[in-house]
């Protein structure tokens, strides 16, 4: 079995149009999907997740049960949630996350009084700076 993992960095973003869950499961949808939490290793229990984003522990239980029944993770009584083994190839999943934080990215940029031209502009200029070519 691989060890708990707490997510790094994760902030809760009060300003966001997504729900405070919803930015929590999709940063656990996020790490599965790219491999930093590995299957079959065991995500942070309820109550510790909850302390550390300073959250109600009744949000980290709705998260987890919400991805329980979307197939990222599973439970095992007495002993806490677990990474199910995803498929590579199941580009859905990912699009899927893609599309969710993209309209994010966009309905904040477009709340600071961006264009689509600009945010592309902006994406281009950022991107150029990354090691990431594609």
């Amino acid at each position: 079995m691989g060890s708990s993992k707490v997510i790094n960095d994760f902030r809760i973003d009060n300003n966001s149009s997504l729900p405070v869950y919803e930015q929590i499961k999709q940063e656990i949808k996020l790490a599965i999907l790219s491999g930093t939490l590995k299957p079959e290793s065991q995500i942070t229990p309820i109550r510790e997740l909850a302390a550390a984003i300073k959250v109600n522990p009744n949000t980290i239980v709705k998260v987890y049960y919400q991805l329980s029944v979307e197939g990222f993770l599973y439970s095992k009584p007495g002993q806490g949630y677990f990474v199910k083994e995803i498929d590579k190839n199941e580009s859905e999943r990912k699009n899927k996350l893609f599309e969710e934080m993209t309209e994010e990215y966009i309905n904040k940029s477009v709340k600071l009084g961006f264009t689509f031209p600009e945010i592309i502009a902006g994406i281009t200029e950022h991107h150029k700076g990354g090691t990431n070519d594609t």
